[in-house]
């Protein structure tokens, strides 16, 4: 994937937490997820992996339409501590700014629904 392509999805992410987890209509948010959860598959590597496989889960949790909130909230403190360690290395040295901001408002939308 390209450069450009990833700056793009990853804006598309953002704008889906910044709308909020818990909205009707999540189908773009889980369209989203679905996304990067097969790209993140495909690169094979192990770091990368791993967040597809939470995004997996987050997936199932969210179609499941009675979520629990908490395991939904861990799942994204999970997957923000994932982002931000990606972030800080050198797969994710390109879009470094856009993955911090990622793994913040995964961490923060996570710990707004883990505390409920």
């Amino acid at each position: 994937m390209a450069a450009n392509e990833i700056e793009i999805a990853l804006d598309q992410a953002v704008a889906v937490l910044q709308g909020g987890v818990e909205r009707p209509g999540m189908e773009g948010a889980l369209r989203v997820i679905e996304t990067w959860e097969q790209r993140l598959a495909a690169s094979e590597n192990p770091e990368l992996v791993a967040i597809s496989d939470n995004l997996a889960a987050l997936r199932i949790q969210l179609l499941a339409g009675d979520s629990d909130p908490a395991a939904v909230g861990q799942l994204l403190v999970t997957l923000g501590e994932q982002v931000g360690a990606v972030a800080g290395g050198d797969a994710g040295a390109p879009v470094a700014d856009r993955l911090s901001q990622l793994s913040a408002l995964l961490t923060d939308q996570g710990n707004s629904l883990a505390n409920r």
